[in-house]
């Protein structure tokens, strides 16, 4: 519990009525004050924020609140009526005549009676309506005598919720709809394909140079492996876990590299150069490493029984969703709600990635699998590498196959045993969790 909640505990006095607005809402709490007409202070609390509400007749009269976009003066400021220098001297001079800050700028004819009075209306409703979107909270309700002090604003408990919660929904429309604007401005972006992709990564660039140079030799390979320590250790890891079920711990990188083989070293690697390594992106890349190495796995399991090549089917299964690192990257920098972002990742995220597979020069059945993994006709293609890639993907996502009736792959698939894979695939997870 916060310092300030620690000062609303429960108290030994008559006049005093203190819980939790988890249980007991603002709304319905101010809706009992008014029915009594009570008088006093309601103080709120929602961690570092404290409110002090005025009441007189189950009125709301004034305000004291720590947030600073909810002073007088800043109201005052924001709504153009006097200057920062001017306001700082009107303040100083207030002060010293012991006078309250409104009651001066009256006299003073700084302000008329009738603005004063709108712009301490609003400063109310505007510090209720931060109050009524809070999720929980504390409240402490200590009542007391009238004040013989005037009060500017003088707003009824009831009608101050309704117009509060009018100043959310208004809000709140005029949030969504820029956020409904960013998102389409975004959306068209990534259908042109106006972004940057970032560039291949040198340990990925200098890896391809030396498997694609007819002069090169795995041992130029072993060396820039071993250049990066945490791709190394990951690659020891992957030799040593249920994808090779090898009988004796791998220890040596060139061993690990004569078992693993070329394949899909690159997507390891490729998948190790993505992988966002702080943050909430770093999270979110763990999820989905946890998501490919499971589809990379199912798909190396579907290719066996297809006698296709099991190390391009891993491979393409951990990079069919690459796409997502690149759009975490770029939504980053946008102001979008998580559920914008997450739209425009589901819409957007296979282009993005074919977009990066033929900029990085990935292999054409990898950018196949990644551009159909979420097409349902291609099952009854004939390409098959890029079919066992989306039919992996909906295996870890659905727990099941989808059916292969008019697939060509039907008849390769009849022995496939989705409940051993099950719990294979739990192996899978624990590794996942010890590499990243």
């Amino acid at each position: 519990m916060n310092q300030a909640a620690k000062e609303i505990r429960p108290l030994e006095e008559p006049d005093c009525l203190q819980g939790d607005l988890g249980l007991m809402p603002l709304g319905d709490l101010l809706a009992w004050v008014e029915a009594r007409a009570l008088t006093g202070a309601l103080t709120l609390v929602h961690g570092p924020v404290r409110k002090v509400l005025s009441l007189e007749g189950g009125l709301l009269v004034g305000l004291v609140s720590n947030r600073p976009e909810e002073s007088q003066e800043y109201i005052l400021s924001g709504a153009g009526f006097l200057d920062a220098e001017r306001l700082a001297r009107a303040r100083r001079e207030s002060a010293a005549q012991n006078l309250p800050l409104g009651r001066y700028l009256v006299e003073q004819k700084l302000v008329d009676p009738p603005a004063l009075k709108r712009l301490q209306g609003f400063r109310l409703l505007l510090a209720l309506a931060d109050a009524l979107r809070w999720p929980g909270g504390f409240f402490l309700l200590r009542k007391s005598a009238p004040s013989a002090a005037g009060r500017v604003a003088r707003l009824g408990l009831g009608e101050a919720v309704k117009r509060a919660r009018e100043l959310n929904e208004k809000a709140f429309a005029e949030q969504r709809s820029g956020q409904d604007a960013r998102f389409e401005t975004l959306s068209q972006r990534l259908r042109r394909g106006d972004f940057s992709l970032p560039p291949m990564p040198k340990t990925l660039l200098h890896l391809r140079q030396a498997m694609e140079d007819p002069q090169g030799s795995p041992h130029q390979v072993l060396k820039i492996v071993m250049a990066d320590q945490v791709l190394t250790s990951r690659i020891l890891k992957v030799v040593n876990s249920a994808f090779y079920a090898v009988a004796n711990p791998v220890t040596s990188v060139q061993h690990a590299l004569v078992l693993l083989g070329f394949k899909p070293l690159l997507g390891i690697a490729t998948a190790h150069c993505v992988m966002p390594t702080h943050g909430v992106e770093r999270d979110k890349g763990v999820d989905l490493m946890r998501h490919s190495f499971k589809c990379a796995y199912v798909a190396r399991k579907l290719a066996g029984l297809c006698g296709e090549d099991e190390e391009i089917a891993f491979v393409g299964g951990l990079l069919h969703d690459i796409g997502k690192v690149v759009l975490w990257r770029l939504l980053a920098e946008q102001t979008l709600a998580d559920e914008e972002c997450e739209r425009l990742i589901a819409a957007h995220h296979v282009q993005v990635g074919m977009l990066l597979a033929e900029s990085w020069h990935l292999p054409n059945a990898v950018r196949q699998g990644i551009s159909h993994h979420h097409d349902p006709d291609f099952l009854t293609r004939g390409e098959r590498l890029p079919a066992l890639v989306q039919l992996a993907n909906r295996y870890v996502n659905e727990g099941y196959l989808p059916s292969l009736a008019d697939s060509p792959l039907a008849g390769a698939l009849t022995k496939f045993d989705p409940a051993g894979l099950a719990a294979e695939l739990e192996q899978v997870e624990v590794f996942v969790a010890g590499i990243f």
